[in-house]
């Protein structure tokens, strides 16, 4: 039973302040703790009794409520899954593909999650490191993907990578992204790659543009340890980013190192929640009745 809820908004929109505060009143009236993000907070004109989360890792929360759209969801669903901690997405405007829950039906919806009719659905994450002469010198974790991608205009990267220790191809391209079932909808779509289902636990790998097209996507099984090096040599000739996040720039001797996440995000859907409707909807196919 959840006693304690932490509620983030777009950051840096005031337009969350309507919701927030409908969604707040309404979950304190059932007699719950409600507690702020505190970049939430900035946007709210008025005060509000709530506690701020200064820290996003508190430990006291049950639930945390996402309004905004799937980058805001991405961000919080990162933090959450270190402390086990699930989390609802309410969509500020169009379908989202995280953050599924309609404004309109908010509060109808979180009812629903109050009174436990709702299913988590755990999403594999990626951890990546960046070795330096066996030295960390970069670490993250990714909900959608790791991206190792050019900072030049002019210069394809020239990259390898090995699976498990195993040489499997070298290719110049503009970069490469090593995706999650959850960030197969996202840049890695665009790039060619597979949607893949997210109840399935696999690794992605997509060449951007490569230069040879017979370097084409690949699927890995997810508990692969994926390591990359660059052969271009000069500063700042690559970087790596997590979730769209520039993480560190590559001089070209370092070793990219991307394995499965020990933390999953916890995603809660309620039984209106439908994976194959969002797909339609966010991607133009056809209906049922088309179909027939």
């Amino acid at each position: 039973m959840f006693k304690t809820i932490g509620v983030f908004g777009k950051f840096q929109d005031a337009s969350v302040e309507k919701p927030v505060k409908a969604l707040t009143q309404h979950l304190e009236s059932k007699g719950l703790k409600v507690k702020l993000g505190h970049t939430t907070a900035a946007e709210i004109t008025r005060e509000l009794p709530q506690e701020l989360l200064h820290d996003e890792l508190c430990l006291d929360i049950d639930l945390a409520v996402v309004i905004g759209g799937d980058g805001t969801m991405l961000h919080v669903a990162r933090r959450m899954a270190e402390i086990n901690v699930p989390v609802a997405g309410i969509n500020l405007g169009h379908l989202g593909f995280l953050t599924d829950i309609p404004q309109a039906d908010m509060l109808t919806e979180i009812d629903e999650v109050l009174a436990g009719n709702y299913e988590i659905e755990r999403r594999m994450m990626l951890d990546v490191k960046v070795c330096d002469n066996d030295a960390v010198v970069y670490s993250q974790t990714a909900l959608n993907d790791v991206v190792i991608g050019r900072h030049s205009l002019e210069k394809l990267i020239s990259w390898q990578v090995h699976v498990n220790n195993n040489f499997v191809t070298a290719a110049r391209s503009d970069g490469v992204i090593l995706s999650t079932p959850t960030g197969s909808t996202a840049y890695a779509l665009s790039a060619g790659g597979a949607i893949m289902h997210p109840g399935i636990d696999v690794i992605s790998m997509v060449p951007v543009s490569p230069h040879t097209l017979s370097n084409r996507p690949i699927a890995l099984p997810a508990d692969s340890s994926v390591d990359f090096t660059i052969h271009n040599r000069s500063a700042n000739c690559a970087h790596v980013s997590s979730d769209g996040l520039i993480g560190y720039s590559l001089v070209g001797h370092e070793v990219i190192s991307v394995t499965r996440s020990k933390h999953f995000a916890k995603l809660i859907h309620t039984e209106k929640y439908d994976y194959f409707a969002m797909l339609r909807a966010k991607l133009g196919w056809g209906s049922a009745q088309q179909a027939k």
